[in-house]
């Protein structure tokens, strides 16, 4: 028997198929539409350029572009962020304000924040982030104002501990929980020198500009200053001052490496690693070095407030091109409180990418007051220890015109100093003198 099937259910069949293909078409219409939209309102967007102080294909500019990769995936403005190499040249920095329109927004180490601030060439954001300032320590907060005035927000820096090694001190018989002083400090180098090879602690003497930032550790810990509050006098010409560097370059000096009266940081950090030296000042750098050379011995940190010392701190300021307009201020303004907040500041501890160890290294630290509580500082546990230099801080330079000083007086007279080839009455004379005159603007 045969069956033939209805010639109408043949034009039904039909008519399905056509109704079914009509509608793909249709959604694949929209869909491609819509996308094509997306993606033209995405090359409208107008570029705002953000100059940090690293070539952006370095390890360190990649982790910040994905830091900024993150904001611009959520960004709702007309502005996309853009990140464009940099340094810390200052006259190329001044260059670039100047043009007006090149660079809109800057990465700038707080002692330029300062001096550009004070020369009227970066933008106020006084009013802007008149709420954020609680975020922050206020001694780090500090730095980026002048006269009253808002010209950085801090983003990111470091902060110096005393790092040791914990395989020497072990076999020197010295527990590092118990140096909570200068003197205990001392006593446990003496012990590392007559129970091991290795000298006591790494100490900088070098004309160098390591030189000014180690020895202001213990100028601020003694309870001597730079200047006056106002910045406009010299006051570090007293006897707390002279007690500091007495210290530094008698007591500390018996117990440091052999040729430390003509090393840098750098030096120190290679005797370290050679585990000629017990003890070092560093920044979180100081332990990634070890890690990165294949962890030969256990590292430990002490913070430099409990020995005494105020630790020197170097915070990376975010600050604005002075003649934004308006659209532009409220966009990069938004993009900085990203950059500050929890989200992007835990980035900040996925650190950077070394292709030579196939790993993340952290190279800088967050500098909110509330990061120290991050779930980031679980797998950094030893980190967390140089959080707590932001709140008493050694600064290197205080004002403006400090960094003059420094450079022709301040730092090559330390070094004659520690040479024994000036005495440290004269140094200190001599730079409330010279200092003095530059402050007052005579030189």
């Amino acid at each position: 028997m045969s069956y033939k099937t209805p010639i109408w259910k043949y034009i039904l069949f039909i008519v399905l198929i056509t109704l079914l293909s009509s509608c793909g078409i249709q959604n694949n219409t929209k869909t491609s539409l819509k996308s094509e939209e997306q993606s033209s309102l995405q090359e409208k967007k107008e570029s705002l350029t953000l100059r940090i102080t690293w070539k952006t294909y370095s390890g360190r500019g990649v982790a910040i572009r994905k830091i900024v990769d993150s904001y611009n995936a959520i960004n709702q403005t007309n502005y996309e962020i853009s990140v464009i190499d940099g340094d810390e040249d200052l006259e190329s920095i001044e260059s670039l304000l100047e043009s007006n329109d090149a660079v809109d927004l800057y990465v700038l180490p707080y002692r330029y924040v300062q001096y550009l601030g004070y020369n009227n060439k970066l933008q106020d954001l006084t009013s802007s982030f008149a709420n954020e300032e609680s975020l922050f320590y206020e001694k780090l907060w500090e730095l980026g104002v002048v006269e009253q005035k808002v010209y950085g927000i801090p983003w990111l820096g470091h902060s110096m501990g005393l790092i040791y090694n914990k395989n020497l001190l072990r076999k020197a018989g010295v527990e590092p929980s118990n140096i909570n002083s200068l003197d205990k400090l001392v006593a446990a180098c003496k012990q590392v020198e007559e129970n091991t090879d290795a000298h006591g602690i790494g100490l900088v003497g070098a004309e160098h500009n390591d030189i000014s930032w180690m020895v202001n550790q213990f100028i601020y810990g003694f309870g001597g200053t730079l200047v006056n509050s106002q910045g406009m006098k010299v006051t570090i010409n007293s006897s707390n001052a002279k007690a500091a560097i007495e210290f530094y370059k008698n007591d500390l000096g018996a117990y440091a490496q052999d040729t430390w009266l003509i090393d840098s940081g750098v030096e120190v950090m290679d005797y370290f690693r050679e585990q000629q030296i017990a003890f070092e000042i560093q920044g979180l750098w100081g332990i990634t070095d070890i890690w990165k050379n294949g962890r030969p011995f256990e590292t430990g940190v002490i913070p430099l407030e409990n020995i005494g010392l105020y630790a020197e701190v170097g915070p990376m300021m975010l600050a604005l091109q002075p003649h934004l307009n308006e659209e532009k201020k409220t966009a990069a303004i938004q993009f900085i409180q990203y950059l500050i907040s929890i989200k992007a500041q835990e980035m900040i501890m996925d650190g950077e990418y070394s292709p030579e160890h196939d790993a993340y290294y952290p190279f800088r630290l967050p500098v909110r007051k509330d990061i120290t509580d991050s779930i980031v500082f679980e797998k950094y546990p030893e980190f967390s220890m140089f959080l707590t230099g932001f709140s008493e801080p050694s600064i290197d330079v205080p004002v403006p015109q400090w960094q003059l000083i420094k450079d022709e007086y301040y730092a090559p007279g330390l070094h004659l100093v520690m040479e024994n080839k000036m005495s440290i009455d004269d140094f200190l004379q001599e730079i409330q003198d010279q200092g003095d005159k530059i402050l007052m603007g005579e030189k």
